[in-house]
């Protein structure tokens, strides 16, 4: 089980499977790099594939300090450099792609060879210029209810943004097995990344992305209904969307062998 001490001392975890080109695969808000181990198989098969876990995620150090975007990007630089990766594809889900974006603007795009987003809007909040907050409507009201929410009562709001991730409602089973790998970050450690998450706005940033980047993105999203991906397809400065019929927030899971072949493609091209 590899572990890279990061600068501040925090032990980052990683996995790395296969050979070849280097594809970084960034997880969501509180989850951990398990939740790729249905795609690792068959994007190792053509790739150097590196999962790691977040600071204070899975088997990563758990530390009251660093619970940033911008923190959670410059750890998966020191990543990249202590493996000395180079033309390296980063796949971002959910809160991976805000990382990634926060990569871009403080490092650019120097080193990358490509970008995936995985449903994920580049704001949150509601704002009378966007037309893609989160969950189609989420105000300052909103943020405050479910942040306080987590802090007295954590089940009662990360069960059902659990459920909200899937086209289909998952088994109760399903949803309490998801919970309990979300547990292992604590509680102030993720209201820290996600208060962060939900007060940024990388609307600027996207122009900066000018590595080929591909949009994977679940028609069925409740997390971020509507057409985002056609927006940011306009924005990015060389993008192509790939749509999910079946899906909602989570295609590399709900359609795997469809997210596989994509990915793959794009990485071979």
């Amino acid at each position: 089980m590899p572990y890279l001490e990061l600068s501040d001392t925090v032990p980052l975890y990683y996995e790395e499977h296969g050979a070849g080109r280097p594809v970084v695969l960034l997880h969501g808000w509180t989850m951990n790099g398990t939740f790729w181990s249905g795609n690792v198989a068959a994007l190792a098969a053509e790739n150097r594939v590196i999962v790691p876990d977040f600071r204070g995620h899975g088997r990563s150090g758990k530390t009251p300090e660093g619970h940033s975007l911008d923190q959670y990007a410059r750890d998966i630089r020191e990543l990249v450099r202590s493996l000395d990766l180079a033309e390296v594809t980063v796949v971002g889900w959910s809160m991976g792609t805000s990382v990634l974006l926060s990569y871009v603007r403080q490092f650019g795009c120097e080193g990358l060879r490509g970008a995936v987003f995985v449903d994920q809007s580049p704001r949150f909040l509601d704002g009378p210029d966007w037309e893609f907050p989160l969950l189609g409507g989420y105000s300052p009201t909103d943020l405050a209810v479910f942040a306080q929410t987590v802090r007295h009562a954590r089940p009662l709001a990360v069960k059902p943004f659990i459920e909200a991730c899937f086209a289909e409602p998952p088994a109760a089973e399903a949803v309490d097995a998801v919970y309990a790998e979300t547990t292992q970050t604590h509680t102030s450690s993720a209201l820290d990344v996600w208060m962060d998450m939900a007060h940024s706005d990388w609307r600027s940033v996207l122009p900066q992305v000018t590595v080929p980047t591909l949009l994977v993105y679940g028609e069925r999203s409740r997390v971020f209904p509507g057409d985002l991906a056609g927006w940011l397809a306009g924005v990015l400065p060389d993008a192509r969307i790939e749509r999910f019929s079946a899906s909602g927030h989570v295609p590399f899971v709900e359609e795997h062998e469809h997210f596989d072949a994509v990915v793959t493609d794009f990485l071979r091209r």
